[in-house]
């Protein structure tokens, strides 16, 4: 069985945890049909098990303004100079668009 990440499902779930979203509002109208994590107990759950990992940039901060949009940025497919610009955080340590999209790939879970 092969699961994919989706722009409009776990590309919105993740900002809306970051920005404090919870319960229904966390989840209605993003959680795929075919989803394993339904309820938004489930959703909070793995959003905060993620923790310090989905800081994207190496700001040292989890944010939905940069770490998030990155990501949903890049499952959208963007690539290059667009995944990044405008995006990282002025104190991130991780900068480079390679290492950015290195770590993005090493969160995604392989099924």
């Amino acid at each position: 069985m092969v699961m994919e990440n989706e722009a409009l499902t776990d590309g919105l779930l993740l900002p809306r945890g970051m920005f404090g979203l919870t319960g229904d509002t966390l989840r209605v109208d993003a959680v795929a049909s075919d989803a394993i994590y339904i309820t938004s107990a489930d959703i909070e759950a793995l959003t905060a098990r993620l923790g310090t990992l989905a800081d994207v940039d190496g700001s040292g901060e989890v944010s939905a303004l940069t770490d998030a949009l990155l990501v949903l940025r890049y499952l959208f497919g963007l690539k290059g100079d667009a995944l990044i610009s405008g995006v990282i955080a002025s104190d991130a340590t991780r900068t480079p668009l390679a290492e950015i999209e290195a770590h993005i790939k090493s969160l995604t879970p392989v099924f």
